[in-house]
């Protein structure tokens, strides 16, 4: 099911996508060329090594809830969500919300994940601190993102709101066939009493949605700057070609 209310914008998903590449590489253990210490030196054609965890922040200051009337049913339903990226200064790579409707005991835990070249067959796993794992499907996935959904029940529930860590773990390529496991620990400092409070202002969060929009194109024009400038160092370290030699005296 697509979200029926995505905060990340269409600007800020392809932000991600274009600046993505080094996202997962500035939490990985060692870059190639300089291995932990007593870690074997990468031979030539290695693959950097791939991350095992990655520990996520939020771009955003608190979590969001929005509330309105449920487009088929007519009955009440909130959402209460966040975004969460790599670093502060970062585009989102994934976006968690809760879902609740009027009358139903079962809420809907739905994230959008960017791709990173994950295994989509394997599916995921979504425990909250030291709880029984549960099992995931991906639901569709487009260009740009992929998206899923699990039922919670009332003990999943009061577990997500007094939590302190969400993983979500997942099979990227790498390592043996079944593929490299990787997870994304997301902080759930604070969802409780959001979930729990009032709506958020809507003239807040389009204040906040400005806000990380501006945030993200400053720090895509920094990245495109430093990156002109090293290909312009680039060319004019490159050594020049070495002069003919000349012509032998008769």
């Amino acid at each position: 099911m697509i979200f029926p209310i995505m905060r990340s914008s269409a600007a800020a998903l392809a932000m991600t996508l274009a600046l993505g590449g080094a996202a997962l590489a500035q939490n990985a253990p060692a870059k190639p060329g300089a291995p932990a210490p007593g870690a074997p030196a990468p031979q030539a054609g290695q693959q950097p090594q791939i991350p095992s965890k990655v520990d996520l922040v939020s771009p955003e200051p608190q979590w969001v809830k929005l509330c309105g009337k449920e487009q088929t049913t007519g009955r009440d339903a909130c959402q209460t969500m966040r975004d969460f990226a790599t670093s502060a200064d970062q585009p989102p790579m994934v976006s968690m919300q809760v879902f609740e409707l009027q009358g139903e005991d079962k809420k809907k835990l739905r994230f959008m994940m960017l791709p990173i070249g994950m295994l989509l067959k394997p599916g995921f796993r979504v425990m909250i601190d030291k709880s029984e794992p549960l099992e995931g499907k991906y639901d569709m996935c487009f260009q740009n993102a992929c998206t899923a959904e699990l039922e919670v029940g009332p003990s999943t529930l009061a577990s997500l709101k007094k939590g302190q860590n969400l993983a979500i773990v997942l099979r990227v390529p790498g390592g043996d066939p079944s593929g490299h496991e990787l997870t994304f620990n997301i902080p759930l400092k604070d969802f409780g009493p959001t979930f729990d409070g009032k709506p958020t202002d809507p003239k807040l969060l389009e204040e906040q949605r400005q806000a990380l929009q501006q945030q993200l194109q400053k720090k895509a024009e920094e990245q495109r700057k430093a990156l002109e400038q090293q290909q312009q160092q680039g060319g004019a370290a490159a050594p020049a070609a070495p002069a003919a030699p000349a012509a032998p005296k008769q």
